[in-house]
């Protein structure tokens, strides 16, 4: 039988595994992310409800539990909205690279949230990021990049970081008082509404397909993912999850060279190896009081 903390890390890592895939449902679509978000996060709440019956029936809806669930929905909808904008204005590379600095935002703040933390943690978290120039190769010109503007887009990244650190701190605070099925369902909802105003403003044309193509995605690398990540980091804490998260840009680089035909060199490699070295070592590291 598998201890809590490592099926914890299991669970973190499959979560990020699924949002590395997430190309695999945007990219047919060709719609952009104002109309992409809400269709997502909608699924995903309606989807999560059945969830809240595995949660603790009483819950004690006060101020503190309300705000830190209007805090998870603006952090999500605020970490969602600046990365699609960032992807817009420059280079995927630079939009991933400032967005991923997120984990080591996490790794410093943790634990003051959790009371824990886990020595080599930031290390580990800079090393992966390291990896992850190294993966994504930020210097090469790639065909279909748009150059735009990288302090813009550097910009709306960290913005991105800040709004994904902020969402997974709030998020494991609000799961440990109304359950994880409760903050997936609720707080997608509410980001969902977020973007009702921007969808409206920017009216595109959506098929069947698209829709049931962003379900299927939803479902998947959506409330799946979400509730696996959410789950886990009850169990191995906020630090180790946000290197953990180090994943999904590997994985989302490696669905690039195997589905889209991008390429992917010695040096890639040799960066992805570095994000899975850092992985690993968070897995197996063991945390202490803060």
């Amino acid at each position: 039988m598998l201890g809590a903390e490592r099926r914890g890390a299991l669970m973190v890592s499959a979560a990020a595994i699924l949002w590395g895939t997430w190309s695999l449902y945007l990219r047919p679509t060709g719609l952009s992310g104002v109309w992409t978000a809400p269709i997502v996060l909608a699924v995903i709440g309606v989807s999560a409800l059945p969830l809240v019956r595995l949660d603790p029936r009483e819950v004690r809806w006060d101020r503190s539990t309300l705000g830190l669930l209007a805090l998870y929905a603006l952090s999500d909808a605020i970490n969602a909205g600046t990365f699609f904008f960032a992807m817009q204005v420059t280079t995927l590379a630079v939009a991933v690279l400032t967005h991923c600095t997120a984990p080591i935002l996490v790794a410093l703040l943790a634990p003051r949230f959790d009371g824990l933390r886990v020595r080599g943690s930031l290390a580990a978290a800079a090393v992966a990021l390291l990896g992850l120039v190294l993966l994504l190769r930020p210097w090469a010109t790639r065909e279909g990049d748009a150059e735009g503007s990288v302090l813009l887009g550097a910009a709306l990244g960290l913005a991105s970081a800040v709004g994904y650190a902020s969402a997974v701190l709030s998020a494991k605070a609000l799961s440990a008082r109304i359950g994880v099925g409760r903050a997936t369902a609720y707080h997608a909802l509410l980001a969902a509404a977020l973007f009702v105003p921007l969808a409206a403003a920017m009216p595109e044309p959506v098929e069947a397909r698209d829709v049931g193509t962003l379900a299927a995605g939803a479902l998947v690398s959506g409330t799946l993912a979400t509730w696996l990540f959410l789950a886990g980091m009850r169990e191995i804490g906020a630090a180790r999850a946000a290197v953990l998260s180090f994943l999904e840009p590997l994985v989302a680089v490696l669905v690039g060279w195997l589905v889209w035909g991008e390429t992917l060199g010695l040096v890639s490699i040799a960066g992805g190896a570095l994000v899975v070295g850092a992985a690993a070592f968070v897995a197996r590291a063991k945390p202490e009081p803060a």
